[in-house]
């Protein structure tokens, strides 16, 4: 690991605010500010105070092209954008600017001048998924709305570890179809030429996404069949389908490697 691939040196963080003064690399982060309010503005809401949005995406991507300073300035400016666009009738709650920002840094941290695997796309997503979304969103909403933070609390754990498998297949996937690109583009220095593929589920990890997805999908089923509601089960069968798919697929690799 190179000194400024280390964001516990000095070296890397020199190299994040640097990012700041490329005129290029500004361009650039306007232009992921604008993708990030445009997809900001579609949510789907299941509560008042839970409902599932797709920034996500733009915000990891960003954060691995130009760092996690640059990321949180980005997050900070999208976030004021969304409110003004989208959610002027209401007060303004600088909470989830600052739970946009961290999740800028987080993704910073994890991706900027790192080689991009699964792994890393999957602590980052947890890591937002819980103390982020979860911790502090719990925070927020009893901040802004009149019951108790534990109601929140596992209002939102259950949204949150119900999609986390759903959403790291599909950052991952994202992903996968970006880093050539951007890699040839010289975007990503540290993804190698001859590193430059899909990332892909390979089949050692096959059965261990979809037990991940049948333990979800039960847990799922348990709130679903408590709170009954209908969102929750749909979400929950989706889970249980996809993780017999990737049992399933795993079952056939194997097979056909056997042979």
């Amino acid at each position: 690991m190179t000194e400024c691939s280390n964001f516990l040196t000095s070296a890397y963080w020199k190299a994040a605010c640097a990012e700041l003064k490329k005129p290029s690399r500004l361009a650039l982060a306007a232009l992921f500010c604008a993708l990030s309010v445009v997809v900001g503005g579609i949510t789907i809401n299941i509560t008042v105070s839970v409902q599932i949005h797709f920034t996500f995406f733009i915000v990891a991507l960003g954060a691995a092209i130009y760092g996690p300073v640059c990321g949180m300035v980005v997050a900070a400016v999208a976030d004021l954008l969304n409110y003004i666009l989208f959610l002027s009738a209401y007060p303004y709650f600088p909470g989830y600017m600052i739970s946009e920002m961290l999740v800028a840094l987080l993704f910073g941290l994890l991706l900027y001048r790192q080689k991009i695997t699964l792994s890393r796309l999957f602590i980052g997503k947890a890591l937002m998924n819980f103390p982020i979304n979860v911790g502090l969103g719990s925070l927020w909403s009893w901040m802004l709305y009149d019951k108790a933070y534990l109601y929140y609390f596992w209002e939102k754990m259950i949204k949150n570890t119900l999609l986390l498998p759903l959403e790291v297949m599909a950052l991952a996937a994202f992903f996968g179809l970006m880093i050539p690109i951007l890699a040839r583009m010289r975007l990503l220095p540290a993804q190698e030429e001859r590193e430059l593929r899909r990332l892909r589920f390979g089949s050692s990890a096959l059965p261990t996404l979809g037990m991940t997805s049948l333990v979800v999908a039960l847990i799922g089923c348990y709130y679903a069949w408590v709170m009954a509601t209908l969102a929750l089960w749909i979400l929950a069968g989706f889970l249980l389908a996809a993780g017999i798919a990737l049992l399933i697929a795993a079952a056939i690799i194997n097979k056909k490697r056997t042979e």
